[in-house]
């Protein structure tokens, strides 16, 4: 797949439910890889199947959708449910509306165990795109439900995004055409289990008719924060955030404006721990070549003045494509900077007590679990999702030296991040993966959806579970630092994946050491020697779980 970013796939459909499929459950591969489920193999006959969206409110209790290729080559949506750790029956969604074929489950919101809502699109008997919802309730998916039909004249609607802060109190938002052929934004609200009408919104700011709403986040009944994009003009884009507060939703309001000098803003995700304290992540162009990522932080009702991150990753160009918070100050942002030389990596930047860092590099390398490390050239960040303070997981698609695309997941245990680990690598016969999704309801049970592609180069769903925190290599590069005959000395180690808490020792007798600081990639220790002995000395610094690094010192 071409190595830009893949944003939310929206090819939909919508309607009334039927059983179609049986999924079997999770199974653990050798080797220590994560559990794996194909899902919708059965009836994924035209050969092109993938998860897009999956939500977990419970360990072992979750919600995915997607959609899938019938024999006459139409994309079908459907969605499938995990209970007590078992994943159930596919069950297609707007069967009957979806006569264009083309149709697909884009985003899903599970706020309890058995009760969650769905949106995407379908393609009506016209070609046209219409938008709609389908919704769980006792554990029982309902009809699918069009919305934004009225709004949506000139036949191109999608539901791009959904957020339920409890059951039957949800807000869709996504685009509609109107009459001449403008994209606009919508929101539609569910409030006491009922679906009101949609509305449009950014309508004064969007005067140049491409607007549309890419993330919802609803940490409480009556307060939603909706954001995206709109074009203040023809071939132009300004990102823009819309809040509810107790019921009321205000005016819309554009941000990182004085940034944008290109004219190419959008934001790409939202996330609201509790009501008044939200994070929104996205991309602006400035005065140089290239997107540069930001966020913009709520801290009790007050938005403040949008951070570039990722300065320090020396980018030709940058975006956010995810954000997750497990709580206020407590977030993480990921996505993708290109570099100079005009390679896609990775990048993570994390809130911590309300400071968040410019960003690091993610994904540089894999580890077998025979302890092999093999380095990763590409790597593209999709999605985030943080359980507890320094908990969260990153996943998305990585390129392996061989030419080979893996759909990765990253684990940070304490706020330390670890290196990639392969999913579906054993089922990823035709080297093209990527997980577009996941869910964590607690550390240690997070999942990821996506697709792989089989012998038969068709892209089939899965889903994974069980991922461990995978340390990253120990490399020290170089040494700073002259050590003199007897005294204390300062020694700077520069390299890779130093951890918050590593050990070094020295075998000479007469010699300490004391650790003074340590970042993943630079370790600052103090060594105190009371004998003077001339010549070569060895220090040892020791990693969970790695071979001890041996390192050489001169004492002059």
């Amino acid at each position: 797949m071409p190595w830009k970013l893949v944003r939310r796939l929206a090819r939909v459909t919508m309607l009334a439910l039927s059983l179609v499929a049986v999924a079997l459950p999770a199974v653990a591969q050798a080797g220590g890889a994560p559990s794996f489920a194909s899902i919708a193999a059965g009836v994924n006959t035209g050969g092109a199947a993938m998860l897009t969206a999956v939500s977990c409110p419970s360990a072992g209790q979750c919600a995915a959708g997607g959609f899938y290729t019938d024999a006459s080559h139409f994309h079908e949506a459907f969605i499938v449910s995990e209970s007590l750790g078992q994943w159930g029956k596919v069950q297609e969604v707007a069967t009957l509306y979806n006569a264009g074929g083309n149709a697909t489950v884009s985003a899903i919101s599970c706020p309890a165990i058995n009760s969650c809502v769905a949106a995407g699109f379908f393609t009506d008997a016209t070609k046209h795109h219409q938008a709609f919802v389908v919704e769980e309730t006792n554990g029982i998916w309902g009809s699918t439900q069009e919305v934004a039909g009225t709004l949506n004249v000139g036949g191109d609607a999608v539901a791009t995004a959904v957020s339920c802060a409890a059951a039957g109190s949800c807000v869709v938002g996504g685009r509609y055409a109107d009459g001449a052929g403008a994209r606009r934004a919508f929101i539609v609200e569910e409030t006491g289990g009922h679906w009101n009408g949609a509305v449009e919104v950014a309508r004064g700011l969007n005067l140049g008719g491409n607007a549309v709403v890419t993330s919802v986040s609803c940490a409480a009944v009556g307060s939603c924060v909706v954001a995206g994009q709109f074009a203040p003009r023809v071939r132009a884009s300004e990102a823009f955030v819309v809040e509810e507060t107790n019921g009321l939703w205000a005016k819309p309001f554009e941000v990182a404006g004085s940034l944008n000098t290109g004219l190419d803003a959008s934001i790409t995700a939202v996330a609201c721990p509790s009501a008044a304290n939200c994070v929104v992540g996205g991309s602006y162009v400035g005065t140089t070549p290239g997107s540069r990522p930001f966020v913009v932080v709520e801290t009790s009702g007050n938005w403040g003045a949008p951070i570039t991150l990722g300065q320090t990753l020396h980018a030709a160009g940058a975006i956010v494509t995810a954000l997750s918070c497990a709580d206020v100050g407590d977030c993480a942002a990921g996505g993708e900077y290109t570099t100079t030389s005009g390679v896609t990596l990775g990048f993570v930047a994390n809130d911590t007590a309300g400071t968040w860092g410019n960003g690091q590099p993610i994904a540089q390398s894999t580890r077998s679990p025979s302890g092999t490390y093999e380095a990763v050239t590409q790597a593209s960040v999709q999605t985030i999702s943080c359980s507890a303070a320094g908990q969260c997981e990153a996943g998305g698609q990585i390129r392996l030296a061989s030419n080979n695309d893996q759909a990765f997941v990253a684990v940070e245990q304490q706020g330390r991040w670890g290196v990639a680990q392969p999913v579906a690598q054993i089922q990823n016969v035709g080297r093209d993966a990527i997980v577009l999704a996941l869910s964590c309801a607690d550390p240690a049970d997070c999942v990821a959806a996506g697709r792989y592609t089989n012998r038969a180069k068709h892209y089939q769903a899965f889903v994974a579970t069980g991922f461990d925190f995978l340390a990253p290599q120990l490399v020290v590069a170089a040494l700073r630092g002259s050590v003199p005959p007897t005294g204390t000395v300062t020694l700077v180690l520069s390299g890779g994946g130093f951890s918050s808490r590593p050990s070094v020792r020295s075998g000479e007798a007469g010699a300490s050491v004391t650790v003074v600081s340590v970042t993943p990639t630079r370790l600052v220790i103090s060594l105190r020697v009371t004998k003077n002995l001339p010549g070569r000395h060895v220090l040892t610094i020791v990693e969970a779980g790695q071979a001890p690094v041996r390192i050489t010192y001169v004492q002059r």
